[in-house]
């Protein structure tokens, strides 16, 4: 295959699964180079969920990757950077340490420490005999070192490259700050059919809403599952535009920009529920949300 012209090699390409792909990867330089370079045409990897677990701990087989892929040359400017968020002790991931839809932990609320090691758990499509096959990266929720952080960028540009049929925040989420930190103005971007958010209280407001609505691309229609102890909810982002906007208890009408969900609930269809998050021109970061029930009738 090595003599066939570059074309005719990823036209074969195209009839392989990721895992064929990948084996193909690893045993040769210039087909690593060539799947490299045109990915975005080639078949991605799958996980039928992925989702960032806190205060649970797990028996199952670590990530495993090839020491020479994570061959990243820092500047120096970018390796000041990433020291100062270090003495800074900047999160890799939030938790939500007061409820959770999951009330039988192994480990008890009250001896939770704070930068104890989060799971980010990879949910495979494939399986191990019966079982799903379930790969986790350990977290700290501060970086001790740059190696730690070139690992975590290593995974998270991995994961972009990925398709996710599930995406689930409940107990926690990858803080946007640390991804801005590893990829600049680079959009990163994980693609998922379905996003499970399960928000009491607000706990994902504002850092999490601004990882959602700027790094999980949502494919499903009406693919955004919102719960919480009141509410089962269904629906999908409908506008995103500038626009006035009232606050609640407001006389002023804010000029911004709005992010437009409408949800309805999965058990009853009746239930109509709208959600906004308002943006200050040029800002990632909502400084607003609000949920709004509608009455049908």
């Amino acid at each position: 295959m090595n003599l066939l012209p570059a074309e005719t090699t990823l036209d074969i390409f195209k009839c392989l699964n990721f895992n064929q792909l990948n084996n193909i990867q690893q045993s040769n330089r210039y087909f690593c180079e060539l799947i490299i370079n045109y990915n975005k045409e080639l078949a991605v990897k799958v996980f039928y969920s992925v989702e960032l677990v806190v205060w649970k701990n797990y028996v199952c087989n670590e990530l495993e990757y090839n020491p020479n892929e994570l061959d990243l040359n820092l500047g120096e400017e970018d390796e000041l950077k990433w020291k100062t968020a270090i003495q800074e002790r900047i999160h890799n991931y939030y938790s939500y340490q007061k409820y959770s839809s999951r009330r039988n932990f192994d480990v008890p609320i009250g001896d939770y420490k704070m930068n104890e090691i989060a799971n980010l758990f990879f949910v495979s499509k494939e399986t191990d005999g019966k079982a799903p096959k379930i790969l986790r990266l350990q977290l700290k929720q501060y970086p001790d070192t740059i190696e730690e952080m070139i690992v975590f960028r290593y995974w998270l540009e991995k994961l972009s490259h990925c398709f996710i049929e599930n995406f689930k925040i409940e107990q926690g989420y990858i803080n946007p700050e640390i991804i801005e930190l590893f990829f600049g103005d680079s959009p990163l971007k994980f693609h998922t059919n379905s996003l499970y958010l399960y928000d009491e209280g607000t706990y994902t407001f504002p850092k999490g809403y601004e990882f959602l609505y700027n790094h999980v691309v949502i494919h499903g229609v009406k693919g955004f599952y919102y719960e919480n102890s009141g509410w089962k909810l269904r629906g999908e982002i409908i506008k995103d535009e500038e626009c006035h906007f009232l606050r609640a208890e407001e006389e002023v009408e804010d000029f911004c920009k709005v992010a437009e969900y409408e949800f309805f609930g999965v058990d009853n269809p009746q239930e109509h529920v709208m959600l906004y998050l308002c943006f200050h021109f040029g800002s990632k970061q909502p400084y607003y949300s609000e949920t709004r029930g509608i009455d049908l009738v």
